[in-house]
């Protein structure tokens, strides 16, 4: 960065830091707008391996820039240290905003709950699985790769988002891989370590042992271990698994952390303003929170200033809560909680359990989200808000037997809530997962509110 950038960078840490925000190193660096979409199309990363859906969205990021309709201010990367990108072209002020903003999102990746299994070297991780990928183009030919990338990108989502966090999965993985196995990257593992046997077929004896033990969110990782594939093949696999992975605390947080960004940008930015400053930041602040559609800049850092407010005035706690909707909005009994009441939220707290503890119909009539009129639909409509943000806003699918039938069929078991799967793309992921196990693969559902088994290869 040029040096004015250097000098605001390091007095705005130091401003966060005093203001109890705690973060790894954050390296900075200027970027130009093709850079930056390359940057954002990898997800925030200089390397990934090749694939067509990387240079369709670095297309979409560059001609949205390029014809005026958004540019992307600023990428940062959950890295220790942690690397961040500046948009060249802005604005000193729009680059102290964007500043302000990383150091908060750099508290927030290395204080919340949901990043603690999270690995820090993705970087260097992601450059591996790139070479991973391009050796095996190069011994197997780049449109064999290249169809198998599809195949497994449209299954990136079967994975079971809880994983890093429960100790059973790794207690189950050592059952898996006994000890006399090579410790190594997950996607070598099909090449240093022997592949365990795939279910027999019930002429050659089926196991007594079930497979999976238990019923399992984590399709993709099974497949990975169990599917007949090419050491390759499954490499890959586990490559895909392992982004996927890392991509799931950002999901579950996308409120809550742009909330917390935009608090804190905001907090050490306003003494920092001179005259000259002022209507330029207000300009910015407003586009950032402008409320069109769902913005979830808009949505956490407004649910984040009245978490505050209420904890200074005493909004909280049985007497509170045993008070009319009418009286709890000008109830007060200062405290001076609310700053390490933020703290806290921050760390606890994802997007779902955020909104389920704090979106208050008290709070959507202050923000006018709703009419008075329209009150005693916020129950429902904040059910359906959370269920949108449920599993990423995915349908819960489990692996329940891989020998169904006692054929060496997998059998998956969609979780119903009420909504019914979009049957056009269910059928098509179940032929590509009957491509990668070889045998027919079924899926229990709801359609029409009647129990339905859905299959594919049969």
């Amino acid at each position: 960065m040029r040096k004015e950038l250097r000098r605001w960078a390091e007095i705005l840490r130091e401003r966060a830091l005093a203001d109890g925000l705690s973060f790894p190193p954050v390296l900075f660096e200027e970027v130009g707008p093709e850079e930056m979409a390359m940057l954002a199309a990898y997800g925030g990363f200089p390397r990934r391996y090749s694939h067509w859906r990387f240079g369709s969205e670095y297309l979409r990021y560059r001609e949205t820039y390029r014809y005026g309709l958004g540019r992307i201010y600023e990428l940062v990367a959950n890295t220790y240290p942690v690397h961040a990108y500046l948009l060249k072209g802005n604005t000193l002020l729009a680059q102290k905003l964007v500043m302000a903003h990383v150091y908060a999102h750099a508290d927030f990746f290395h204080n919340n709950l949901a990043f603690k299994p999270i690995p820090k070297d993705m970087e260097a991780e992601m450059a591996h699985h790139a070479a991973f990928v391009e050796k095996a183009m190069e011994r197997h030919g780049a449109r064999s790769v290249e169809e198998f990338l599809d195949l497994a990108l449209s299954l990136e989502n079967l994975i079971d988002p809880h994983a890093l966090y429960i100790q059973r999965q790794a207690e189950e993985d050592k059952e898996e891989r006994p000890p006399d196995r090579l410790q190594v990257r997950p996607y070598l593992d099909p090449y240093v370590n022997p592949p365990p046997a795939p279910p027999k077929e019930a002429e050659e004896g089926a196991s007594p042992i079930p497979l999976p033990p238990r019923p399992t969110r984590d399709i993709l990782g099974f497949l990975a271990r169990h599917a007949p594939l090419a050491p390759w093949q499954k490499g890959i696999l586990e490559i895909i698994r392992e982004e996927s992975l890392y991509y799931v605390p950002q999901a579950a947080t996308k409120i809550l952390n742009e909330g917390w960004a935009t608090y804190w940008h905001t907090r050490l930015l306003l003494p920092l303003l001179s005259p000259e400053e002022a209507l330029e930041f207000a300009e910015l602040q407003a586009g950032l929170l402008a409320p069109h559609g769902f913005n979830p800049y808009r949505l956490g850092y407004l649910l984040l200033k009245e978490v505050e407010e209420r904890w200074d005035k005493g909004r909280f706690g049985p007497e509170y809560e045993a008070l009319p909707l009418g009286e709890r909005l000008t109830y007060e009994r200062p405290t001076g909680l609310g700053l390490k009441q933020l703290f806290q939220v921050r760390t606890v707290h994802t997007d779902l359990s955020f909104l389920d503890s704090f979106l208050t119909p008290e709070f959507a009539l202050r923000q006018r989200l709703l009419n008075p009129e329209d009150l005693p639909r916020f129950a429902e409509a904040k059910k359906a808000l959370l269920f949108r943000l449920t599993n990423g806003g995915y349908p819960i699918v489990e692996l329940v037997d891989a020998n169904y039938g006692n054929r060496g069929e997998l059998l998956l078991e969609h979780a119903y809530e009420g909504v019914e799967l979009d049957l056009k793309k269910t059928q098509a992921v179940l032929e590509n997962l009957y491509r990668l196990w070889g045998r027919p693969v079924h899926l229990k559902t709801v359609v029409g509110e009647k129990e339905t088994l859905l299959s594919a290869g049969s």
